[in-house]
């Protein structure tokens, strides 16, 4: 048989490579939502509630059981057949009640809840800034009322658009039941908009002590910037920033493996020993020994 003019190559012939996967992230960190029942998961929940700390909101439906919660060092405490919300960037520590614990957690991420919603209905506008937290000591048919939208959604946590709607309601019962948020005036945004600027240098991890930079970046001189803040808050614009790190100092000491010396230079402190003088003053305690503290607690 005469060999054809033109060679003929087979698919085969061509080395095939296979393009590699990209690294798979943590199942956490796919995670937008998830929810657990208090009593059969409860070990999990806490490790999402540390992993989790500073980046997701922290909703607890208690049905049966409680405790006393810590919650930036305010005492709260957790009866059953009650709710409470916690905000990211809040330092916790808790002790549960002797007995059951019944219920469920929830742990949810900001773009989870705002996706899709215009500014004035995200969660920046609909939740008062302070305290950290929401907690109501509910009656029978509130807690039943909350109990069927969080049942669903523990159902429909794997379906996002269904899991969203429910996450929804349950936050517009708790809306009715947040401390209303005081008058706003010029000063009194100044003072947030200083605080989401502290805020957001400490999440990324950058120095946060300087308060020049925030004067800066607010058009202002720092004593304007102290002048505005004590018109709003009564406490200085160092006041309001010493209380920043110091609440982001117990979350990485109580919710992180870092050691003191890189907690204290992701902080901005030139040294370990200038941060555990300064802790010391702030806290009443040794970083070491409120790191012991929190653990024991827990």
């Amino acid at each position: 048989m005469a060999t054809p003019l033109i060679p003929v190559f087979r698919f085969d012939n061509y080395p095939q490579a296979t393009e590699p996967a990209p690294p798979g992230a943590a199942p956490e960190a796919l995670e937008q939502v998830v929810m657990y029942r208090r009593e059969e998961r409860f070990a999990t929940c806490r490790q999402h509630m540390e992993q989790h700390r500073r980046q997701f909101f922290k909703l607890s439906l208690v049905e049966e059981g409680g405790g006393t919660f810590y919650l930036n060092d305010e005492l709260v405490t957790v009866a059953p057949y009650s709710v409470l919300l916690v905000m990211p960037g809040t330092a916790l520590r808790w002790q549960l009640s002797d007995g059951s614990q019944t219920g469920l957690y929830c742990f949810f991420s900001t773009d989870f809840y705002n996706a899709g919603l215009l500014p004035g209905y995200q969660l920046h506008a609909v939740l008062a800034s302070q305290p950290p937290y929401v907690y109501h000591a509910c009656t029978p048919a509130e807690y039943a009322t909350l109990r069927q939208s969080g049942e669903q959604l523990y159902h429909q946590q794997d379906h996002l658009e269904k899991a969203r709607l429910y996450l929804r309601l349950l936050l517009t019962d708790l809306r009715e039941w947040q401390t209303p948020p005081a008058t706003r005036g010029q000063p009194a945004t100044i003072v947030q908009q200083f605080l989401h600027l502290a805020e957001a240098r400490l999440a990324a991890g950058e120095p946060a002590l300087s308060l020049e930079f925030y004067a800066d970046a607010l058009a202002l001189t720092p004593k304007h910037l102290s002048d505005l803040c004590r018109q709003a808050t009564g406490q200085s614009a160092g006041s309001l920033l010493r209380e920043k790190i110091l609440t982001e100092a117990k979350v990485l000491l109580s919710g992180t493996h870092l050691s003191i010396g890189d907690l204290s230079y992701r902080l901005g402190f030139y040294d370990v020993a200038h941060f555990s003088r300064w802790f010391r003053q702030a806290a009443g305690q040794t970083p070491s020994a409120y790191r012991l503290q929190a653990l024991a607690y827990k």
